[in-house]
Protein backbone atom coordinates (compact mmCIF):
# COMPACT_ATOMS: atom_id res chain seq x y z
CA UNK A 1 0.00 0.00 0.00
CA UNK A 2 1.56 3.30 -1.10
CA UNK A 3 1.94 6.15 1.35
CA UNK A 4 -0.02 9.35 0.88
CA UNK A 5 1.90 12.39 -0.40
CA UNK A 6 3.19 14.58 2.41
CA UNK A 7 2.24 18.27 2.37
CA UNK A 8 3.23 20.89 4.97
CA UNK A 9 1.26 24.17 5.03
CA UNK A 10 2.98 27.02 6.89
CA UNK A 11 1.17 30.14 8.13
CA UNK A 12 1.09 32.10 11.42
CA UNK A 13 -2.66 31.36 11.80
CA UNK A 14 -3.13 34.44 13.97
CA UNK A 15 -5.99 36.35 12.40
CA UNK A 16 -9.52 34.88 12.53
CA UNK A 17 -10.53 36.92 9.46
CA UNK A 18 -7.26 36.75 7.56
CA UNK A 19 -7.45 35.68 3.94
CA UNK A 20 -4.13 33.82 4.21
CA UNK A 21 -5.31 31.89 7.26
CA UNK A 22 -8.56 30.78 5.63
CA UNK A 23 -6.78 30.00 2.38
CA UNK A 24 -4.58 27.69 4.45
CA UNK A 25 -7.56 26.03 6.11
CA UNK A 26 -9.43 25.61 2.83
CA UNK A 27 -6.39 24.09 1.16
CA UNK A 28 -5.92 21.74 4.10
CA UNK A 29 -9.51 20.53 3.81
CA UNK A 30 -9.18 20.03 0.06
CA UNK A 31 -5.98 18.00 0.30
CA UNK A 32 -6.60 16.11 3.53
CA UNK A 33 -8.54 13.14 2.10
CA UNK A 34 -5.73 12.34 -0.37
CA UNK A 35 -2.59 13.51 1.44
CA UNK A 36 -0.78 13.44 4.74
CA UNK A 37 -1.24 17.19 5.24
CA UNK A 38 -0.39 19.29 8.29
CA UNK A 39 -0.72 23.00 9.13
CA UNK A 40 2.33 24.48 10.88
CA UNK A 41 2.23 27.73 12.86
CA UNK A 42 4.89 29.49 14.92
CA UNK A 43 5.69 32.23 17.44
CA UNK A 44 2.40 33.15 19.11
CA UNK A 45 -0.56 30.90 19.81
CA UNK A 46 -2.96 30.66 16.89
CA UNK A 47 -6.34 32.34 16.97
CA UNK A 48 -9.09 30.50 18.87
CA UNK A 49 -11.08 30.58 15.64
CA UNK A 50 -8.92 27.66 14.48
CA UNK A 51 -9.32 25.59 17.65
CA UNK A 52 -11.18 22.87 15.73
CA UNK A 53 -8.30 22.38 13.29
CA UNK A 54 -5.26 20.25 14.09
CA UNK A 55 -2.19 22.51 14.11
CA UNK A 56 1.48 21.77 14.77
CA UNK A 57 3.87 24.36 16.17
CA UNK A 58 7.29 24.99 14.68
CA UNK A 59 9.70 24.78 17.62
CA UNK A 60 13.35 24.44 16.66
CA UNK A 61 14.41 23.81 20.27
CA UNK A 62 12.34 20.63 20.21
CA UNK A 63 13.28 19.87 16.60
CA UNK A 64 9.63 20.25 15.63
CA UNK A 65 9.36 21.55 12.08
CA UNK A 66 8.35 20.32 8.60
CA UNK A 67 10.57 17.68 7.05
CA UNK A 68 10.52 16.36 3.51
CA UNK A 69 7.50 16.32 1.24
CA UNK A 70 5.98 19.45 -0.28
CA UNK A 71 6.47 22.62 1.74
CA UNK A 72 3.88 25.36 1.14
CA UNK A 73 4.31 28.87 2.58
CA UNK A 74 0.87 30.46 2.45
CA UNK A 75 2.05 34.05 2.19
CA UNK A 76 5.45 35.74 2.01
CA UNK A 77 4.73 38.36 4.68
CA UNK A 78 6.17 36.32 7.58
CA UNK A 79 9.79 35.36 8.21
CA UNK A 80 11.27 31.91 7.61
CA UNK A 81 13.77 30.92 10.29
CA UNK A 82 16.86 28.69 10.07
CA UNK A 83 14.89 25.42 10.33
CA UNK A 84 14.41 25.61 6.57
CA UNK A 85 18.04 24.46 6.16
CA UNK A 86 17.17 21.12 7.77
CA UNK A 87 13.73 20.60 6.25
CA UNK A 88 14.97 18.96 3.02
CA UNK A 89 11.67 19.39 1.14
CA UNK A 90 11.09 17.77 -2.23
CA UNK A 91 9.17 20.84 -3.44
CA UNK A 92 8.67 24.37 -2.08
CA UNK A 93 5.63 26.44 -3.03
CA UNK A 94 5.29 30.15 -2.21
CA UNK A 95 1.79 31.64 -2.16
CA UNK A 96 1.98 35.28 -3.19
CA UNK A 97 -1.19 36.98 -1.95
CA UNK A 98 0.01 40.32 -0.60
CA UNK A 99 1.74 42.91 -2.82
CA UNK A 100 5.34 42.92 -1.64
CA UNK A 101 7.73 42.20 -4.52
CA UNK A 102 10.85 42.67 -2.37
CA UNK A 103 9.75 40.06 0.16
CA UNK A 104 8.85 37.65 -2.61
CA UNK A 105 12.28 38.07 -4.19
CA UNK A 106 13.94 37.52 -0.80
CA UNK A 107 11.94 34.32 -0.20
CA UNK A 108 12.77 32.98 -3.66
CA UNK A 109 16.47 33.66 -3.08
CA UNK A 110 16.35 32.03 0.36
CA UNK A 111 14.75 28.84 -0.96
CA UNK A 112 17.26 28.61 -3.79
CA UNK A 113 20.22 28.97 -1.41
CA UNK A 114 19.02 26.81 1.48
CA UNK A 115 17.07 24.07 -0.29
CA UNK A 116 18.87 23.98 -3.60
CA UNK A 117 15.61 23.93 -5.56
CA UNK A 118 13.56 26.45 -7.49
CA UNK A 119 10.41 27.45 -5.58
CA UNK A 120 7.09 27.32 -7.39
CA UNK A 121 4.82 30.34 -7.05
CA UNK A 122 1.06 30.47 -6.64
CA UNK A 123 -0.58 33.85 -7.23
CA UNK A 124 -3.92 34.80 -5.73
CA UNK A 125 -4.83 36.92 -8.77
CA UNK A 126 -3.68 37.73 -12.28
CA UNK A 127 -3.10 41.32 -11.18
CA UNK A 128 -0.46 40.26 -8.63
CA UNK A 129 1.15 37.88 -11.10
CA UNK A 130 1.62 40.73 -13.57
CA UNK A 131 3.50 42.83 -11.01
CA UNK A 132 6.53 40.57 -10.50
CA UNK A 133 9.10 38.93 -12.83
CA UNK A 134 8.23 35.35 -11.88
CA UNK A 135 6.15 32.71 -13.54
CA UNK A 136 3.60 30.64 -11.70
CA UNK A 137 -0.05 29.67 -11.54
CA UNK A 138 -3.11 31.67 -10.47
CA UNK A 139 -5.17 29.81 -7.91
CA UNK A 140 -8.48 30.83 -6.30
CA UNK A 141 -8.90 30.62 -2.55
CA UNK A 142 -11.20 27.62 -2.05
CA UNK A 143 -14.33 29.02 -0.43
CA UNK A 144 -16.70 26.41 1.06
CA UNK A 145 -19.81 26.67 -1.14
CA UNK A 146 -21.88 24.67 1.35
CA UNK A 147 -21.03 26.92 4.29
CA UNK A 148 -21.49 30.10 2.26
CA UNK A 149 -24.87 29.42 0.73
CA UNK A 150 -27.78 31.62 -0.39
CA UNK A 151 -30.74 32.19 1.88
CA UNK A 152 -34.25 33.54 1.26
CA UNK A 153 -34.07 37.30 1.60
CA UNK A 154 -37.52 38.14 0.28
CA UNK A 155 -40.07 39.83 2.52
CA UNK A 156 -37.59 41.75 4.64
CA UNK A 157 -38.69 45.20 5.79
CA UNK A 158 -35.21 46.66 6.09
CA UNK A 159 -32.28 46.99 3.70
CA UNK A 160 -29.04 45.96 5.37
CA UNK A 161 -25.67 46.75 3.80
CA UNK A 162 -22.72 44.91 5.28
CA UNK A 163 -18.99 44.47 4.95
CA UNK A 164 -16.48 42.11 6.51
CA UNK A 165 -12.70 42.29 6.81
CA UNK A 166 -9.82 42.38 9.21
CA UNK A 167 -9.95 45.31 11.60
CA UNK A 168 -6.76 46.82 10.19
CA UNK A 169 -7.09 50.52 9.22
CA UNK A 170 -5.85 49.88 5.67
CA UNK A 171 -8.78 47.55 5.13
CA UNK A 172 -11.17 50.49 5.42
CA UNK A 173 -11.44 53.44 3.05
CA UNK A 174 -11.16 56.86 4.76
CA UNK A 175 -14.42 58.02 3.14
CA UNK A 176 -16.48 55.03 4.26
CA UNK A 177 -17.63 56.37 7.62
CA UNK A 178 -19.16 59.43 5.98
CA UNK A 179 -20.75 57.16 3.38
CA UNK A 180 -22.29 54.98 6.09
CA UNK A 181 -23.73 58.04 7.82
CA UNK A 182 -25.25 59.26 4.57
CA UNK A 183 -26.75 55.85 3.81
CA UNK A 184 -28.19 55.62 7.32
CA UNK A 185 -29.92 58.96 6.78
CA UNK A 186 -31.64 57.37 3.78
CA UNK A 187 -32.99 54.49 5.85
CA UNK A 188 -30.31 51.87 5.21
CA UNK A 189 -28.97 49.66 7.98
CA UNK A 190 -25.18 49.35 8.06
CA UNK A 191 -23.40 46.36 9.59
CA UNK A 192 -19.59 46.33 9.65
CA UNK A 193 -17.92 43.20 11.00
CA UNK A 194 -14.25 43.90 11.57
CA UNK A 195 -14.56 47.57 12.45
CA UNK A 196 -11.48 49.17 14.00
CA UNK A 197 -11.59 50.35 17.62
CA UNK A 198 -11.90 53.92 16.36
CA UNK A 199 -14.85 52.99 14.16
CA UNK A 200 -16.54 51.17 17.05
CA UNK A 201 -16.22 54.31 19.17
CA UNK A 202 -18.02 56.49 16.62
CA UNK A 203 -21.36 57.91 17.75
CA UNK A 204 -23.76 56.22 15.34
CA UNK A 205 -27.34 55.38 16.30
CA UNK A 206 -27.07 51.73 17.44
CA UNK A 207 -30.32 50.70 15.73
CA UNK A 208 -29.07 51.95 12.35
CA UNK A 209 -25.30 51.44 12.17
CA UNK A 210 -23.57 48.46 13.75
CA UNK A 211 -19.80 48.53 14.20
CA UNK A 212 -18.76 45.10 15.43
CA UNK A 213 -15.50 43.47 16.42
CA UNK A 214 -14.23 40.69 14.21
CA UNK A 215 -15.10 37.27 15.56
CA UNK A 216 -18.35 38.38 17.24
CA UNK A 217 -20.30 36.33 14.69
CA UNK A 218 -19.25 33.68 12.17
CA UNK A 219 -18.87 34.91 8.59
CA UNK A 220 -21.53 32.66 6.95
CA UNK A 221 -24.15 33.70 9.53
CA UNK A 222 -23.20 37.36 9.16
CA UNK A 223 -23.53 37.29 5.38
CA UNK A 224 -26.91 35.56 5.53
CA UNK A 225 -28.24 38.52 7.50
CA UNK A 226 -27.37 41.04 4.77
CA UNK A 227 -29.19 42.27 1.68
CA UNK A 228 -26.09 43.67 -0.01
CA UNK A 229 -22.32 43.43 0.43
CA UNK A 230 -20.12 46.52 0.10
CA UNK A 231 -16.34 46.39 -0.04
CA UNK A 232 -13.34 48.58 -0.70
CA UNK A 233 -10.03 49.24 1.03
CA UNK A 234 -7.81 52.26 1.61
CA UNK A 235 -6.15 53.71 -1.53
CA UNK A 236 -2.70 52.74 -0.25
CA UNK A 237 -3.80 49.10 0.10
CA UNK A 238 -5.43 47.84 -3.12
CA UNK A 239 -7.02 44.50 -2.29
CA UNK A 240 -4.94 41.83 -4.10
CA UNK A 241 -7.90 39.47 -4.29
CA UNK A 242 -10.62 39.70 -1.64
CA UNK A 243 -11.72 36.21 -0.59
CA UNK A 244 -14.61 37.77 1.32
CA UNK A 245 -16.04 39.10 -1.96
CA UNK A 246 -16.27 35.54 -3.26
CA UNK A 247 -17.81 34.42 0.05
CA UNK A 248 -20.46 37.11 -0.34
CA UNK A 249 -21.12 36.11 -3.95
CA UNK A 250 -21.41 32.46 -2.89
CA UNK A 251 -23.95 33.59 -0.28
CA UNK A 252 -26.14 34.96 -3.07
CA UNK A 253 -25.53 38.62 -2.24
CA UNK A 254 -25.31 41.48 -4.71
CA UNK A 255 -21.78 42.84 -4.29
CA UNK A 256 -20.86 46.51 -4.69
CA UNK A 257 -17.08 46.90 -4.85
CA UNK A 258 -14.52 49.23 -6.33
CA UNK A 259 -12.62 48.36 -9.47
CA UNK A 260 -9.22 48.15 -7.74
CA UNK A 261 -9.93 44.92 -5.82
CA UNK A 262 -8.55 41.78 -7.42
CA UNK A 263 -11.84 39.93 -7.15
CA UNK A 264 -13.55 42.67 -9.18
CA UNK A 265 -12.10 40.87 -12.21
CA UNK A 266 -14.83 38.21 -11.87
CA UNK A 267 -17.63 40.78 -11.64
CA UNK A 268 -19.46 41.90 -14.76
CA UNK A 269 -21.06 45.23 -13.90
CA UNK A 270 -24.84 44.94 -13.93
CA UNK A 271 -24.91 41.14 -14.34
CA UNK A 272 -23.40 39.53 -11.22
CA UNK A 273 -22.43 42.61 -9.19
CA UNK A 274 -21.83 46.34 -9.37
CA UNK A 275 -18.54 48.23 -9.70
CA UNK A 276 -17.69 51.83 -8.85
CA UNK A 277 -14.81 54.28 -8.96
CA UNK A 278 -15.95 57.05 -6.58
CA UNK A 279 -17.80 57.36 -3.29
CA UNK A 280 -20.66 59.14 -5.02
CA UNK A 281 -21.01 56.26 -7.49
CA UNK A 282 -21.02 53.81 -4.59
CA UNK A 283 -23.80 55.77 -2.85
CA UNK A 284 -25.92 55.86 -6.00
CA UNK A 285 -25.50 52.13 -6.65
CA UNK A 286 -26.38 51.21 -3.07
CA UNK A 287 -29.47 53.41 -3.13
CA UNK A 288 -30.47 51.85 -6.44
CA UNK A 289 -30.27 48.41 -4.85
CA UNK A 290 -32.28 49.61 -1.86
CA UNK A 291 -35.17 50.51 -4.11
CA UNK A 292 -35.01 47.51 -6.44
CA UNK A 293 -35.47 44.09 -4.78
CA UNK A 294 -35.70 42.39 -8.19
CA UNK A 295 -32.26 43.70 -9.14
CA UNK A 296 -30.85 42.49 -5.82
CA UNK A 297 -32.25 39.04 -6.48
CA UNK A 298 -30.98 38.78 -10.06
CA UNK A 299 -27.49 40.02 -9.15
CA UNK A 300 -27.36 37.65 -6.18
CA UNK A 301 -28.38 34.64 -8.25
CA UNK A 302 -25.78 35.44 -10.91
CA UNK A 303 -23.17 36.00 -8.19
CA UNK A 304 -23.82 32.53 -6.77
CA UNK A 305 -23.50 30.99 -10.23
CA UNK A 306 -20.19 32.79 -10.71
CA UNK A 307 -18.87 31.46 -7.40
CA UNK A 308 -19.93 27.93 -8.33
CA UNK A 309 -18.11 28.20 -11.66
CA UNK A 310 -15.00 29.72 -10.09
CA UNK A 311 -14.88 26.97 -7.43
CA UNK A 312 -16.22 24.03 -9.41
CA UNK A 313 -15.29 20.38 -8.79
CA UNK A 314 -13.03 20.60 -11.84
CA UNK A 315 -11.17 23.60 -10.42
CA UNK A 316 -10.77 21.89 -7.06
CA UNK A 317 -9.43 18.76 -8.75
CA UNK A 318 -6.87 20.87 -10.61
CA UNK A 319 -5.76 22.49 -7.35
CA UNK A 320 -5.41 19.11 -5.70
CA UNK A 321 -3.45 17.68 -8.62
CA UNK A 322 -1.00 20.58 -8.49
CA UNK A 323 -0.08 20.05 -4.84
CA UNK A 324 -0.02 16.26 -5.04
CA UNK A 325 1.99 15.85 -8.24
CA UNK A 326 4.78 13.32 -7.69
CA UNK A 327 7.66 15.45 -8.93
CA UNK A 328 8.38 19.15 -9.12
CA UNK A 329 7.83 20.52 -12.64
CA UNK A 330 10.95 21.10 -14.72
Amino acid sequence: MSRKPQVHLVNPMLNPSGGSEWRTVSLYRQLQPSADVKIWHFREAPSEAFSGISLAKIDTRRLSFPRGGTLVFVGVYFNISHWIRLARPRRVILTYNTPDAERLAARVDLIRKTCGIEPEIVFCSRELAAQVPYRGIVEPSLVDLDAFAPTDRTGRDSFRIGRLSRDAPEKHHPEDMALYARLAEQGCEIDVLGATAEMQAAGFAPDQVHMRAIGSVKAPVFLQGLDCFFYRTAPEWPEPWGRVIIEAMASGLPVVTDRTSGASSVIEHGRNGLLFDTTEEAFELLMRLKGDPALRQSLGQAARSTAESLLSDEVRAQVQAFYLQPDAPT
